[in-house]
């Protein structure tokens, strides 16, 4: 982990091993980032992975905090379906597509209200990511 100022990096599994250690999980963070990843959660998890990871993600932020997602379109996901059989599985059983994750985290997950803000005019590639907010 490193640190920069009020600002921590860390990299590691953020899938929890099971439903039941979201129990466990506190308020830390003001910000979560989650760029270009939901795609090899999803591969590696299926919908229950990518379901808590987006669980643990609002039970993180403090109150008023900020999830900025950068979901990946599903036509990548076809492109990647085969690397391995774990992942060619899942893929067969994915039912939440990247279109429907704004209403599921709103509806379900919780998170009180979103805003799309879309790519930077400037950048040649990239996806277009949105802001949840807890409160």
């Amino acid at each position: 982990m490193s640190t920069f100022y009020n600002i921590m990096c860390f990299q590691a599994n953020y899938v929890l091993d099971n439903d039941a250690l979201l129990l466990t999980q506190r308020p830390e963070y003001d910000v979560i980032l989650c760029l270009s990843v939901t795609k090899w959660v999803h591969l590696n998890w299926g919908d229950c992975g990518l379901k808590r990871f987006f669980q643990r993600v609002y039970r993180h932020l403090r109150p008023g905090g900020l999830f900025v997602l950068e979901p990946q379109p599903w036509e990548s996901y076809v492109r990647r379906k085969k690397l391995t059989d774990n992942i060619s599985q899942n893929f067969k059983s994915i039912r939440l597509k990247p279109d429907q994750f704004t209403n599921y985290l709103t509806t379900e997950v919780g998170f009180a209200s979103y805003e799309f803000i879309g790519t930077p005019n400037s950048s040649a590639k990239g996806n277009f990511s949105d802001v949840f907010s807890t409160s």
